[in-house]
């Protein structure tokens, strides 16, 4: 999908307006952001048409290099960043690229993601803080950390709740946290790694002395980054105790129940021994003839079971 921005209005109140672009003729060669979602090799060449901007290719969106990440050449200054996508309990990065051109803002990517389409909302109604591609760039990205904190928050809370199943609950709700934590780690690693990317991208942002980046917002996203990384690696530690003490309390359910397992061996064994011996039936057993042998038999097995219990009771075992 392929889809063009333009400017409305004045210097001082101009909007964003989106455009879904079905043609190379409808193309609007006054377009400041062009915005492809995972387009084809049609939408590619309309682009590169239009304003002689080669785009870089989905696979080398998964470039984990450097070099391959942030970068400058003949077609622009490049930046690819991970965007988090939550979809039906399913959390990955995104990879989205930027690329800065003939005072043009291109975005490459294979997903929807949320971030744009409210990045795109605040801007139709008032783009004069955007003026600049580099500006716009920002933008999206002080949208994407918004949503970040917002997940950060609800990691939060989520811990909170695991928190009470380990420590308040029963045995039987420790796999239920063990497995919410395990999903809070994943969220939260793939989450680190996106603020990662930003730290690397603001640096060779700044470097570039020909895109206008305002200092002041810059280092407020820089600000941000750090809070955000600071309250990740706090999640990070308090999900690795949680985790820790979930399987703490696990162990100690487990050894509970085997230690019940061994007390109820023990008390049984005294009557299980006297109850095999009368169930022998020798011929020569004088029990076997009393009235009141089989009433005796019972009462000697209740009476060697009551003096472990009396024993492991004394010794704190029961």
């Amino acid at each position: 999908m392929l889809t063009a921005y333009i400017r409305s209005g004045d210097a001082a109140t101009n909007k964003l307006v989106k455009k879904l672009v079905n043609l190379r003729a409808e193309l609007p060669a006054d377009a400041v952001w062009i915005d492809l979602n995972d387009p084809t090799d049609q939408e590619r060449n309309w682009v590169k048409d239009q304003y002689t901007q080669e785009l870089q290719f989905i696979e080398e969106l998964g470039e984990i290099e450097a070099s391959s990440r942030y970068y400058r050449d003949e077609t622009g200054l490049h930046i690819n960043l991970y965007f988090l996508s939550q979809e039906n309990g399913y959390v990955r990065n995104v990879n989205v690229a930027f690329t800065i051109n003939h005072g043009r803002l291109f975005t490459l990517r294979t997903d929807e993601l949320p971030e744009i389409r409210t990045f795109f909302s605040h801007c139709a109604k008032d783009a004069s803080a955007y003026p600049t591609p580099a500006s716009m760039l920002l933008g999206l990205v002080g949208t994407r950390l918004g949503m970040m904190a917002d997940v950060f928050e609800k990691l939060q809370a989520d811990l909170d709740v695991a928190s009470g199943g380990i420590f308040r609950s029963e045995s039987r709700a420790h796999s239920a946290a063990l497995e919410a934590l395990a999903r809070i780690e994943d969220i939260n690693g793939k989450a680190r790694l996106g603020l990662m990317e930003n730290k690397r991208a603001y640096s060779n942002l700044s470097r570039n002395v020909d895109i206008k980046v305002d200092a002041e917002t810059m280092n407020e996203l820089l600000r941000d980054v750090e809070s955000l990384m600071n309250f990740s690696d706090f999640l990070a530690e308090r999900t690795q105790f949680l985790l820790e003490a979930a399987i703490g309390m696990i162990n100690i359910a487990h050894n509970k129940r085997l230690n019940e397992f061994t007390v109820l061996s023990v008390l049984l064994m005294p009557p299980t021994r006297i109850a095999s011996i009368y169930g022998m039936h020798f011929k020569h057993m004088p029990e076997l003839s009393w009235p009141w042998g089989y009433p005796m038999a019972i009462g000697l097995m209740l009476t060697v079971a009551l003096g472990p219990i009396l024993f492991l009771r004394r010794k704190g075992w029961l």
